[in-house]
C-alpha cells in the first residue's frame, strides 16, 4: 500500500468477497471495533453481503455508520478484475450537525410564513391563538405553549395553550407581578429563558407549571412593552438549553399575534362606530318618517293642516341643522327637497334657497363625474333592494378641499307607503383615510424593514458557510460549500434589491435586471479571482419580477452561471457566457376573488448561454445525479416554466415562463 494511505486522516481498507481485511490504515480502528471483526478477521455478515453485492456489480454504495459520537460515511468502491473492494471512510459529522442547524432554521421560517398567511386570513382571533400555539408546540418540538392575556386586575388570563389538562384553557388565572414567570417577563421587557425550575431564583413557578411537571421554558412579551397584551410562553418537561435561534423565533411569532389583535382591535372599533352611525341614521330617518305620517294623519281642515305643515317644516329644517353633518333628502328625479345647513354651506358653498328645488345634476361644478356616476350606482341598488346602505365619496368642499365622505343612506315612502325619495347623511372621513394612507406607508416601511434583516440574517449565513469552508481540505466538499454560498448570496441580493425599492414602489417587486447584473459580478468574483479570460455579456430588458417568481430564477442563474464557470473553460481555456432576458407576449384577463381588478400575464424567455467546450452527450438534463441541475429543474417546474438545452458549440439554456400582476379594481 502507498504510505500516504497509511498516514490519511480518514478510514481505508481493502476488504475481500468472504469478508476479509486485507489492508487497514491506522484510521479504520474505530470501525473495525464497530465491525467486530473477530479472531477470524472477517467483517459481519452483512457488510460481506453488502462486499459481494458491489463487486458482482460491479458498482459502488454507501452507507452510514455511526462510531461514538461521530458519524462516517463509507464508501465502497469495487475494483475492476478484482475479487475485493476498497472501502473509504469520511467523517461528516459537522455536516450533518449544520444540515440539521439549516433544517430547524427553514422549518421556523416555514412556520412564520404559515402564521403569517394564517394572520391575513384571520376573522377569528381566538381561532388564530389556538392555532398559533399548535404551530409554536409543533415546531421547537415542545409539548407545552401558552398565550397569556395580561387582565386589568394585573393577573395573566390562560387565554390559549396546548397540552395543559381540559378544562384551563380560557379559565385558569395566574397570578401577577414580578416574582411570577409572566410577571417577571413583563418586568424586564426581556425574554426570559429558565433551564431548570427547580434552580430558578428570580421568580416562582407558578402553580400550573409544578402541575404538569414542567423543567424548561421561554417567555415573551405580546404588544408593546409600554402596553402588552399579555405573554407568550413555550415549555418542555425536560430540562432544555433553549437557542438564540428559538428565543428569536418565538419574539418573531409574538409581534405577528401582536399585530393581529391590534388589527382585530381596530377592525372591532371601526364596526362599533359604524353600527351606531347606521343606528343613528335608522333612528333619524324613523323620526323623520313619523313627522310626516303624523302631519298627514292629523289633517281636519285645510287652515290647520297648511298650519301644521308649516310648524313640522319650521321643525325638520331646525331638527336637521343640529346634525352636525351633511343631511339631504331628494325625489327619485334627483331633485334636492331638503337639507340642512352643513350641507349647503360645508359642501356646495350655497344657501339652502339655491339648492332646494334643484336638481343633482346642475352642480357639475362641485360634484366630479365619478361622484355623479357612483351616487346613481348606489341610488339604483338602494331602490331595488330597498336597504340602508353606505357607500365612499370624493367631494370638492366649498373651501375647496377635496374630502372623502361616507354616505349612509336610506328610501323614504309616502303615507301610502309608497318610496318616494332618498334621505342620506354624510361622515366627513378624510382625517381617517389620513390615518389609513399613514398606516399603510408604516407597513411599506416595515416590509422594507423585514427585507433589510433577511437580508443581513443571508449576509450572515453566508459569511458562516466561507468560515466554515476553511475546516476543510477536500476539494469537493470546499467547492459545495462555496455553491451554497453563491445560492444563499442569491437569495441575499433580491432582498438587498426589496430594500432598496423607491419609496413609492411596490415593495414585493424589485428590479430583476440590475439583481442579475450584480448577481453575475458576484459569481465572476467568486470563481474568476485574478483572471480576465472570461468574459461577461449581458442582454436585459427592465423588467420588475415579484418575489415568488424572481428568488428561484435567481437560484436557476446562479446555477448555470456556476456550471458554465467550473466546466465550460477547462485548463484556461477562454470564452464568454451570456445572459438574455426579454419579454415575448403578454396578455390581460378579469381578476379573481382575490385581485377583483385585471390581471396582466407577462411572458419572458431567460436565456443562459457559454462557447464553452458544450455539455456532455451522455448527461440526460432531466435525469441528472447533479445537484446544481437538479435544483434547475425543480425551481422551473416551481415557476410554472419549461427549460430547453441546446448543445453544440457552446451550451445554450433556455427558460420560458410567465409573470402575472393584478391591478385593483377602484372601490366605489
Amino acid at each position: 500500500m502507498d504510505p500516504l494511505i497509511s498516514k490519511n486522516p480518514n478510514p481505508v481498507l481493502r476488504v475481500g468477497t468472504d469478508g476479509r481485511v486485507f489492508y487497514s490504515n491506522k484510521a479504520a480502528e474505530p470501525l473495525l471495533h464497530i465491525w467486530d471483526i473477530g479472531g477470524e478477521g472477517k467483517l459481519p455478515h452483512s457488510v460481506e453481503t453488502l462486499i459481494k453485492r458491489v463487486v458482482s456489480r460491479n458498482d459502488p454504495e454507501k452507507i452510514e455508520v455511526k462510531v461514538g459520537k461521530k458519524l462516517y460515511l463509507i464508501d465502497f468502491q469495487p475494483v475492476s478484475g478484482k475479487e475485493y473492494v476498497n472501502i473509504y471512510g469520511f467523517d461528516i459529522s459537522e455536516q450533518k450537525k449544520l444540515g440539521k442547524k439549516l433544517s430547524i432554521k427553514e422549518k421556523q421560517y416555514d412556520a412564520l410564513y404559515t402564521l403569517g398567511k394564517m394572520a391575513l386570513k384571520c376573522e377569528n382571533l381566538q381561532a388564530f391563538m389556538d392555532k398559533s400555539v399548535k404551530l409554536i408546540a409543533r415546531t421547537l418540538d415542545l409539548e407545552f405553549c401558552k398565550i397569556l392575556e395580561l387582565t386589568p386586575d394585573g393577573n395573566f388570563l390562560l387565554k390559549a395553550g396546548i397540552g395543559w389538562k381540559p378544562g384551563l384553557v380560557g379559565k385558569a388565572v395566574l397570578e401577577g407581578g414580578k416574582y411570577s414567570q409572566a410577571g417577571y417577563t413583563i418586568f424586564s421587557r426581556m425574554p426570559v429563558i429558565v433551564r431548570d425550575f427547580a434552580e430558578e431564583s428570580r421568580f416562582e413557578p407558578p402553580e400550573i407549571l409544578r402541575d404538569h411537571n414542567i423543567t424548561s421554558g421561554m417567555s415573551v412579551i405580546i404588544g408593546d412593552v409600554e402596553k402588552p397584551f399579555g405573554v407568550l410562553g413555550a415549555h418542555s418537561t425536560k430540562k432544555r438549553k433553549f437557542t438564540v435561534a428559538e428565543t428569536y423565533f418565538l419574539n418573531s411569532v409574538a409581534y405577528v399575534i401582536a399585530e393581529v389583535i391590534e388589527r382585530r382591535q381596530a377592525v372591532e372599533e371601526l364596526n362599533n362606530y359604524r353600527e351606531h352611525l347606521e343606528e343613528l341614521v335608522k333612528e333619524r330617518t324613523s323620526e323623520l318618517t313619523k313627522t310626516n305620517e303624523q302631519l298627514f294623519s292629523e289633517i281636519s281642515v285645510r287652515k290647520q293642516v297648511e298650519k301644521d305643515l308649516q310648524n313640522n317644516i319650521y321643525f325638520l329644517e331646525t331638527f336637521l341643522d343640529t346634525i352636525p353633518s351633511p343631511v339631504f333628502y331628494r325625489n327619485l328625479e334627483g331633485v334636492y327637497q331638503g337639507c340642512n345647513e352643513m350641507f349647503a354651506g360645508y359642501v356646495l358653498g350655497l344657501p339652502k334657497e339655491k339648492v332646494i328645488g334643484h336638481s343633482i345634476y346642475e352642480f357639475r361644478d362641485r360634484y366630479s363625474e365619478e361622484t355623479l356616476r357612483d351616487s346613481i350606482y348606489y341610488d339604483g341598488i338602494l331602490l331595488r333592494e330597498g336597504k340602508s346602505l353606505s357607500h365612499e365619496l370624493k367631494i370638492k368642499c366649498a373651501d375647496g378641499k377635496v374630502r372623502d365622505f361616507l354616505s349612509h343612506k336610506a328610501t323614504y315612502s309616502n303615507i301610502s307607503g309608497e318610496i318616494i325619495g332618498i334621505v342620506g347623511v354624510m361622515l366627513d372621513i378624510s382625517e381617517r383615510k389620513k390615518a389609513e394612507e399613514a398606516l399603510l406607508k408604516t407597513e411599506e416601511v416595515r416590509k422594507k424593514e423585514i427585507h433589510h434583516r433577511i437580508k443581513n440574517n443571508l449576509q450572515v449565513i453566508s459569511s458562516l458557510l466561507s468560515l466554515q469552508a476553511e475546516y476543510f481540505s477536500d476539494k469537493k466538499v470546499k467547492e459545495s460549500f462555496r455553491d451554497s454560498q453563491n445560492r444563499v448570496i442569491s437569495m441575499s441580493l433580491i432582498h438587498e434589491e426589496l430594500y432598496r425599492t423607491r419609496e413609492m414602489a411596490d415593495v414585493e417587486t424589485f428590479d430583476f435586471k440590475a439583481y442579475i447584473q450584480k448577481l453575475a459580478n458576484e459569481l465572476f468574483r467568486s470563481y474568476l479571482v485574478g483572471s480576465e479570460d472570461i468574459h461577461l455579456k449581458l442582454d436585459l430588458e427592465n423588467v420588475f419580477l415579484g418575489m415568488d417568481t424572481g428568488i428561484p430564477l435567481g437560484i436557476i442563474v446562479n446555477e448555470l452561471v456556476s456550471n458554465s464557470l467550473k466546466h465550460a473553460f477547462p485548463e484556461g481555456r477562454s470564452g464568454e457566457i451570456q445572459i438574455k432576458l426579454h419579454r415575448t407576449g403578454s396578455s390581460q384577463r378579469k381578476g379573481c376573488n382575490r385581485h377583483p381588478g385585471s390581471c396582466e400575464i407577462s411572458e419572458f424567455l431567460l436565456t443562459v448561454s457559454d462557447n464553452g467546450i458544450g455539455f456532455p452527450e451522455d448527461i440526460d438534463l432531466k435525469q441528472t445525479s447533479s445537484l446544481g441541475l437538479q435544483l434547475v429543474n425543480i425551481l422551473v417546474e416551481q415557476i410554472e416554466g419549461s427549460i430547453e438545452l441546446e448543445r453544440g458549440k457552446g451550451t445554450e439554456f433556455r427558460i420560458k415562463f410567465r409573470e402575472e400582476k393584478c391591478f385593483k379594481r377602484k372601490s366605489k
